[in-house]
């Protein structure tokens, strides 16, 4: 029941957002985009080895990341740093909508991409695609609510997947949206 309560206000904080706010949309080329902001839903451990070779894989193209990540658990021991920190319930409030001071540090950042790795529905992450700066935002459809601008359908792939030895991960995820943002030639 608190799940549907909490869908039905951000999806009412989304359209509300919507029709208040014109963003410009405009698709942005791997090799235009200068900043991304980096959604994930951190592993349990709170290494997120693979994030943090997504990381320094952008970093290497000359791309400035901020990334950002959700754990569903009740400690966390990663240290919130400016530029990756994992977050957890206690930085949210009832309706799992993160603290006004993230939001507020998030709109000192204006990025070309948002990229939201998370393979899940995670209110959290999905609040913060939906308040950021950012010119395109790309994510797996998840839900019917329009807070992205380029949606991974991976329905498809999965059933591919699960015949082969790859895995449907944030690696596999990361390099589809790589390949796309690369292979679309835009007019702008």
């Amino acid at each position: 029941m608190f799940q549907k309560i909490n869908t039905f206000l951000f999806n009412r904080q989304a359209h509300k957002l919507a029709s208040s706010n014109e963003r410009e949309r405009c698709f942005v080329s791997y090799k235009k985009a200068k900043t991304v902001f980096l959604l994930f839903e951190s592993d349990f451990t709170e290494k997120n080895a693979v994030i943090r070779k997504i990381v320094q894989m952008l970093q290497l193209d000359r791309k400035k990341v901020v990334a950002w990540g959700f754990i569903d658990k009740k400690q966390i021991t990663t240290a919130l740093l400016p530029d990756f920190r994992v977050l957890n319930y206690e930085h949210t409030d009832f309706f799992k909508k993160p603290h006004a001071s993230f939001f507020r540090e998030l709109e000192r950042y204006e990025f070309d991409l948002v990229i939201d790795l998370s393979l899940h529905s995670i209110m959290p992450l999905e609040y913060f695609t939906l308040y950021a700066n950012a010119k395109c935002k790309i994510g797996v459809k998840k839900t019917d609510t329009p807070i992205y601008d380029f949606i991974i359908d991976l329905e498809n792939h999965q059933q591919t997947l699960e015949s082969s030895e790859e895995e449907l991960d944030e690696l596999f995820l990361f390099n589809q949206i790589i390949f796309y943002l690369k292979s679309i030639q835009s007019s702008d």
